[in-house]
């Protein structure tokens, strides 16, 4: 190889060995040194959390069942989907919800449905690394003074599986649909947490509200926002399986559900599940 291309691999792969530090910075380092970019990298693109694509409809007409799996489900609190529904006669399934969730633009809609871009954010809230990086957060905020941090070790336990969610829309679409009855948390309370290992879909304990996001250069408003309490274990046995790979929430919203799967692999702290 000539010296020329020899130097130039050696720089690609530095350069990227760079970016991929980069994108985990935050990892190398203690959560009271983490800046807002990581912790927001934490917040919304990391194993334990995600942005999930989706649309919103304006005021629905039609009832679709409640989802299996969840008792507390009333048909006076399932979410609907507008009458004028074309070639759909069945709720969306898993299938529908993710063919639609790749779709980034209004061409995702079905036909006959007026309805804008939407985005929410789906984030382990019970995990380590999520709780850290919310006090950090606090702190860049002034919600929480730097001495009121503690170590990690400190960190009260979490009996529960916490999954937070909330909807988000543009600022410019936010006049399109109403501001309440779109997400709610008698909505919420319909979510499941699925275990693909055993198909058990497991319905929450409680669902509370959580604050509002605050506003960043997307220019976005969330509509609201929610912690949901799903059980660790059930009959006094573990609902995690010791092999168990990823794990699925789900909240129903015509006409694209919120869905996610979390890769319970990636998600671990100094080699320990961070759930």
């Amino acid at each position: 190889m000539k010296p020329s291309k020899a130097c130039a691999l050696l720089f690609s792969l530095f350069a990227l060995s760079v970016v991929v530090f980069a994108g985990d910075s935050w990892q190398g380092k203690p959560y009271s040194e983490w800046n807002e970019k990581e912790v927001r990298q934490i917040l919304e693109k990391s194993p334990w959390a995600h942005r999930v694509k989706l649309m919103v409809v304006k005021p629905p007409a039609t009832k679709i069942p409640c989802p299996s799996g969840n008792p507390h489900c009333s048909p006076d609190s399932s979410p609907s989907v507008p009458a004028a529904y074309p070639g759909r006669r069945r709720p969306a399934s898993p299938d529908d919800i993710n063919a639609l969730q790749d779709r980034r633009t209004a061409s995702a809609m079905p036909p006959g449905l007026d309805g804008v871009a939407a985005t929410a954010v789906v984030r382990w809230a019970s995990s380590r690394t999520v709780r850290e990086a919310m006090l950090r957060s606090g702190v860049q905020r002034g919600l929480v003074k730097p001495e009121e941090l503690h170590p990690s070790e400190a960190l009260p336990p979490v009996d529960a599986f916490v999954v937070y969610v909330d909807l988000r829309l543009a600022l410019a679409d936010v006049k399109k649909v109403p501001k309440n009855g779109v997400f709610t948390s008698a909505l919420v309370q319909n979510s499941v947490l699925v275990f693909k290992s055993t198909g058990e879909r497991v319905a929450p304990l409680e669902v509370r509200q959580a604050p509002l996001p605050e506003f960043d250069e997307r220019k976005e408003l969330a509509l609201g926002a929610f912690y949901v309490y799903f059980p660790r274990q059930k009959d006094g046995k573990s609902l995690l399986l010791a092999d168990e790979s990823l794990v699925r929430f789900e909240c129903p919203l015509a006409p694209v559900s919120i869905s996610y799967e979390f890769d319970l692999h990636k998600m671990t702290r100094d080699g320990s599940p961070d759930l």
